[in-house]
């Protein structure tokens, strides 16, 4: 192979342009729907229930110790909804790829073919969970030290002790933002393409860097453009919310209605936030063409080539 074959072999896809970007996750995500029919709906009914758990049990809004109390169901419905986005999630995979490689699949073997990875898929968990929250619990723990005794009486505020913690908040959710975007092709690249739990992990940094511009602008317009339509589509919740505070009773009804409507708008945007993560992943990873009969494979999968049929951008 001459130096121009190797550069060539060498060259990452290119990134789609943002326009040709939405259009496709709006394909994939409208293409997901009808197949996964019965998965939504499940999620769908779950959500309906959580979130009518959380409305009925959370009237008021203690001040002081007493406010623990209120911090009990939101941790039950992330406890509990976390798994089933897990079971969700991981199958829509497989079948948003065979659906952007140009084939089809119902849901049942793509549940199975993500179950197939469950174990390293596990292990990528946990490893992410410690690439989230161990940085944020040492910084907890030494401001903690570095925190000076309130100088105030209950319910007053310090101002060394307003700032350090903000500080901390801060430097969290700035650290949560950053992990979370650097790891998110982890879980595909498991799933996908059979890698280690760590070997995911440094895949998905190594395509966040590569195209870190990119993928930010793309994944900001999208998300942009999915958060104004939410807006929209839950405004009849939003409504009724507005209706049932401005009336000073609590209404079950009223606060069911909503979170049947907002269920399902959430429900039915799941397939394209998938899918926005899909194209990205395979645009920058795209599969491995089978190599012909009796040919040996000559370039290494980091280089892989693109072809029409792997990189639907080019």
């Amino acid at each position: 192979m001459n130096g121009e074959g190797v550069a060539i072999g060498r060259t990452r896809p290119a990134l789609p342009r943002v326009g040709d970007y939405l259009r496709t996750v709006l394909d994939l995500g409208r293409r997901s729907l009808r197949p996964t029919l019965p998965a939504l709906a499940f999620l769908y009914f779950y959500r309906v229930g959580m979130g009518v758990y959380m409305a009925l049990s959370n009237y008021t809004y203690p001040v002081g110790p007493e406010a623990m109390g209120s911090v009990l169901p939101t941790l039950v419905v992330m406890v509990g909804f976390l798994p089933m986005l897990l079971l969700i999630y991981t199958p829509f995979l497989p079948l948003q790829d065979e659906i952007l490689q140009g084939g089809s699949i119902s849901f049942l073997p793509a549940m199975r073919r993500a179950l197939e990875s469950a174990w390293t898929l596990t292990l990528s968990g946990v490893v992410q969970v410690f690439a989230f929250f161990l940085p944020i619990v040492i910084l907890g723990i030494f401001a903690g030290l570095l925190m000076p005794e309130a100088r105030t009486g209950w319910g007053a505020a310090d101002p060394s002790r307003v700032l350090l913690f903000l500080f901390v908040l801060v430097a969290a959710l700035a650290w949560a933002v950053v992990v979370g975007v650097l790891l998110m092709f982890a879980t595909p690249a498991v799933v996908l393409d059979g890698e280690g739990p760590v070997q995911s992990l440094q895949t998905s940094v190594r395509l966040v860097l590569s195209r870190r511009g990119g993928v930010l602008g793309r994944l900001l317009a999208f998300a942009f453009l999915a958060t104004v339509l939410h807006i929209v589509a839950t405004m009849p919740a939003q409504i009724l919310t507005i209706v049932e505070r401005a009336s000073g009773v609590t209404s079950s009804p009223l606060k069911i209605a909503a979170v049947i409507w907002t269920s399902a708008i959430d429900t039915l945007f799941f397939p394209f936030w998938v899918a926005a993560l899909m194209v990205l992943y395979r645009t920058l990873a795209p599969r491995a063409a089978p190599a012909p009969a009796g040919e040996p494979v000559t370039l290494d999968d980091e280089y892989r080539p693109a072809s029409a049929a792997n990189a639907p951008f080019e």
